[in-house]
Formats: C-alpha cells, structure tokens, sequence
C-alpha cells in the first residue's frame, strides 16, 4: 500500500489526497480520461511536485509522459481511504440541529459512510427517525454499536457532554471519532479522533480574508505610486 507505514502518513498529506480524490471524482462525471500532475495541481491549488510526491507515498501510479488514467487513479485512491473495501457504518450522538443537518447530509453517502444509528438524552427524540434513522437512549449505546458493528461514532453533543460520550463510544469498541462538539477529547491510541470546530474555521476564514484584502491594499498602493512616478 505505502512506501512507509501508515502510521508515518502526515495529516496534510492524507487531506491533500482527499482533496485529489474529489477532484478526480468530478473529472470522471466530466468524462475526462487522462490528466497529467500539473492539470491536477492546478486543480487543487498545489505544485505538481507536490501531487507526484503525494502519490509516491502510496506506490506508482501513472506512466512518464502520458499522465494518469482518471478512472483507474480514482479508484486507487479510493482503495487508500478504505471504499471498496468496506462501508463504513457510522452513529451520532446528539440529534441537535447540528446532528439532524449532519444525518440529513448526502455528502458522506456516496463515500460508502451510512448512519445507521443516532443516540440522544432528550426522551421526546427517543424513539423516532431522522432521516430514517432511529433515535435511541444514549444508555443503549453500548448494545447498538456492537450489535450492528458500528466503526466511526460522531459527536455532537454540547462540549459539557462530549469527554463521556467519547468515553462510552471507545467503550463499545468504536474504530473512529469525528467530534464536532468544542472540546478536545482523549482516547485510547487505537481510536483516532478528528475534531471539527466550525467557530474555529470561520475565525481562519476571517484571518484569510483580511490577509488578501491588505495584499489587495498594498498592491493597489504599489500601482498608484508607480503611475504617479511616470
């Protein structure tokens, strides 16, 4: 599979893959056939570089001078991330308006991810459906993920709550944590966890705006000067 182990595969690498993936995915529906390491970089905002030595990390994929299949490097890469090897089963604790809009999301689907249960405390969500999922007691959660062998647990819960719910998911034998709630969790290092904090990237956001807005000041600067000189 790797060249290393893939514990020695960094985060940024495994992002700038996913990011190749959804692009190789689109070119595919465009009926694209082949692309060379370039054209995909300039999809996705790297150095061509950059793309081969990603790819190197998981073996040898296309041929010098011809460039890459779209089809069969798609479906290489999909094999990294685990599609077509299994279907990933997921749950979510907390059925909020975060849950409800993350099961209701068909984003995750066509990557083999499929809610197969939610968890709550509030007895009124107890016993219903979201999206065709039933909603059970957070007190069953240690039954249903072993039952229906549920790998990745999804939190979003308040941040008071999440360190328990991280603790009962690791508890049931959980493989995976996403964690949307504002709080850092520990788990045993077997359990990887991916915390996703939507504050933190719209204060990134505002970060980069005001950063391209000042490189816009200092080049409208730069021209005025320029054209006042001449």
């Amino acid at each position: 599979m790797t060249k290393h182990g893939l514990e020695d595969v960094s985060k940024a690498t495994i992002s700038r893959m996913a990011t190749y993936l959804r692009c190789l995915t689109y070119l595919e529906q465009q009926g694209a056939s082949t692309l060379s390491s370039r054209e995909l970089a300039s999809l996705t905002g790297v150095s061509a570089e950059q793309v081969r030595q990603d790819l190197s990390v998981f073996g040898r994929f296309g041929k010098r001078g011809t460039g890459y299949d779209v089809v069969r490097l798609k479906t290489e890469v999909e094999a990294i991330f685990g599609r077509g090897v299994e279907r990933w089963k997921c749950c979510i604790v907390g059925v909020g308006s975060l849950g409800t809009a993350l099961i209701a999301s068909r984003m995750v689907r066509k990557w083999g991810f499929r809610y197969v249960a939610a968890f709550d405390t509030d007895p009124r969500k107890i016993g219903t459906h979201v999206e065709r999922i039933p909603v059970y007691s957070v007190d069953e959660l240690k039954t249903i993920v072993r039952r229906e062998h549920i790998a990745i647990g999804v939190i979003a819960v308040p941040a008071s709550s999440v360190r328990t719910v991280a603790r009962i998911l690791c508890e049931a034998g959980i493989r995976g944590i996403l964690n949307f709630a504002p709080q850092s969790i520990k788990a045993p290092e077997k359990v990887p966890v991916l915390s996703v904090d939507l504050s933190q990237e719209f204060l990134k956001l505002s970060f980069y705006i005001q950063s391209a807005e000042q490189r816009a000041r200092e080049e409208q600067t730069q021209i005025d000067a320029a054209s006042h000189s001449e």
